[in-house]
């Protein structure tokens, strides 16, 4: 008898080992997942119902899932992942508005705990594979010191796919630029793998030799496919052909090969928690951390069709994104309950068996989103940005005013001509049965019913029931804001503001209470003491412990003049006739008792929110 056995004997004896290990662990938390893309547009998924970038794997996921078609992230990268980390809204962190410079001292600021040491608490292993991107000046902004065991990845913004560099333009024209890519506090130099793969392969390996006697936080955030560097803003895998030939836009079909492998990658690592035997164990969470950037700077032609707007703005196509939650137990279906991403800090507590922490904006949406029941969050401040130009939006029920100002921001709808195929897309359902998460699935039981999936894709495509359109889309003033019923109205365009002017007044006096509650970021600080020529090329923490040299997070909250940067004193003297405006009856009405509700609970706190103006 041969006593020495394969590789291939092997893997299967641990495999056995790790499910046994698996099973005697059941009883206890599940591992969680969570898998961040980054700048993917609402168009870029095939589950949303466009068969021109085919995502068999999100899509043959989600379908199994509870997809989330009112879930809003922030509108760019930094206060989304703020957002997510803390539970909190950014503004309350000094946060919000534009994104973190990697040559900027800010970070979150380090009495605030975030999601993974609190899962740490209760046990987990956790490792981030990817993006930080919420504070890179010091050691102690970094993901080791905020609560993750491991960190394979970028710690600023955006990288070279290649080179894993990024370059920095400040204001005034100075470029800085150097390698960002570590393991743990390793600069990775000899690393040569497209980056997809490399993050990807990450963490496949870290599921395949995680220790099952404890649960595992992997927190997965992609790179892709946010743009490159100027000099090379789509870069797909070198080392396969151009597919996608269907696409008539050129720029479009190289965006679509790097989704592609991002949805490849998604397979992957799904594939992984099978074949360790834990998937039946795991939550897994897929989201975009913002729109995507059709147009304007570091675009990369995602699209975002058919909201308006795009990545950095208030409006549906900056802020409303893909996102779905799976575990085994869950009722596949499209929820259509109100979710922001600070919610998942609360939710995913809830979900393991943890405590809530109190004085957080995220609420614990776990019994809702598993019982099909209504959403825990009757509100939601989407984005609120107090630089140069100041605007904010704001939903409330089926309502949402955006106001302020938004000169130079991206106000329109983008990507129509990027859509256009100039022959037949490939089969979809035959892409979705052969894909590796079909696969995976299928090895735990789990089928995918191709009569379920047509009526789940038709339920999570975007319908448009409010048929008036303004004949000018509708811009903010100094006097006027936009108001929307984003439920019957996604595509934001039928201006409600002079027809629902009460509406409209209670939603901004609740807005500028939350205005009054932000720490203001203060103007941009950039340090050349960061330059990565002074650290052979690599971006490095320039700054000890506890050393600030111009931390806006510092700053005491504004008083009441800090408010004004904003005009929110809007004229409501509206015209009217009657004492019933009967149109404003038959238009907003969409969710009658769920908005009465909430303009109760708006009422009441605009009443003791009086004394702050």
């Amino acid at each position: 008898m041969n006593v020495f056995m394969s590789w291939k004997q092997w893997w299967i004896i641990l495999a056995m080992i790790s499910t046994m290990i698996s099973a005697y662990r059941q009883g206890g938390p599940p591992n969680v997942v969570f898998i961040m893309v980054d700048d993917m547009g609402w168009n870029d998924v095939s589950f949303h119902g466009s068969d021109q970038i085919l995502t068999p794997n999100i899509d043959s996921l989600a379908y199994q899932s509870v997809i989330l078609q009112h879930y809003y992230s922030e509108a760019i990268c930094t206060p989304a992942r703020t957002a997510l980390l803390t539970g909190k809204y950014p503004m309350r962190l000094g946060m919000h508005g534009q994104p973190l410079f990697n040559s900027e001292d800010r970070g979150i600021p380090v009495k605030e705990r975030l999601l993974p040491a609190y899962l740490k608490d209760l046990g987990y292993t956790t490792h981030l594979v990817g993006k930080w991107h919420v504070g890179m000046s010091k050691p102690e902004y970094l993901p080791m010191s905020r609560g993750y065991d491991h960190h394979y990845g970028m710690r600023g913004g955006f990288v070279d796919y290649y080179t894993y560099n990024k370059v920095e333009t400040w204001p005034n024209g100075r470029r800085l630029f150097g390698l960002d890519l570590y393991d743990d506090a390793t600069p990775q130099e000899c690393e040569q793998r497209y980056i997809v793969d490399a993050l990807t392969e990450k963490a496949v390996k870290i599921i395949h030799y995680h220790n099952s006697s404890q649960p595992l936080f992997l927190h997965v955030t992609h790179n892709a496919p946010h743009a490159g560097n100027n000099g090379g803003a789509l870069q797909p895998p070198l080392y396969s052909a151009v597919k996608n030939s269907h696409i008539a836009n050129s720029n479009r079909r190289l965006y679509a090969e790097i989704v592609a492998h991002v949805d490849r990658s998604v397979g992957k690592i799904v594939g992984a928690l099978a074949d360790k035997g834990i998937l039946d164990d795991t939550i897994i969470v897929f989201a975009s951390d913002n729109g995507a950037p059709t147009v304007g700077d570091l675009r990369n032609w995602g699209v975002n069709l058919p909201f308006r707007g795009k990545k950095y703005t208030p409006w549906e196509g900056g802020v409303r994104v893909p996102a779905f939650i799976w575990q085994s137990s869950v009722t596949p279906r499209v929820w259509q309950g109100l979710m922001h991403i600070s919610d998942w800090l609360p939710t995913l507590l809830g979900a393991v068996g943890g405590d809530i922490p109190s004085g957080i904006d995220g609420v614990n949406q776990w019994e809702s989103i598993m019982q099909d029941g209504k959403s825990k969050r009757s509100e939601v401040l989407i984005a609120i940005e107090d630089g140069s130009n100041s605007w904010a939006a704001y939903r409330a029920g089926d309502y949402k005013i955006v106001v302020g100002n938004v000169t130079g921001l991206s106000n329109g709808y983008y990507g129509a001509e990027l859509m256009v195929n100039k022959k037949t897309p490939p089969e979809y359902y035959s892409a979705l049965r052969t894909c590796e998460m079909t696969r995976a699935f299928e090895s735990i039981g789990v089928y995918l019913d191709l009569d379920d999936v047509r009526q789940t894709r038709r339920m999570a495509t975007i319908k448009q029931e409010d048929t008036a359109r303004d004949a000018t889309s509708c811009i903010p003033s100094p006097t006027r804001g936009c108001l929307y019923n984003v439920r019957r109205d996604p595509m934001e365009s039928n201006n409600l503001w002079g027809k629902a002017n009460k509406i409209a007044t209670l939603l901004t006096s609740r807005l500028r209470a939350l205005w009054a509650s932000q720490l203001r970021r203060g103007p941009l600080r950039l340090d050349a003491a960061s330059d990565p020529a002074n650290f052979n090329y690599v971006w490095t923490p320039w700054l000890a412990n506890n050393i600030t040299r111009s931390n806006s997070n510092s700053r005491p909250k504004p008083d009441k003049q800090g408010i004004e940067n904003i005009n929110l004193s809007f004229n409501f003297n509206q015209q009217t006739t009657g004492n019933r405006n009967t149109t404003v009856a038959a238009v907003v009405n969409c969710e009658g008792d769920l908005f009465e509700s909430v303009l109760k609970d708006l009422l009441f706190q605009y009443l003791g929110l009086l004394s702050l103006f």
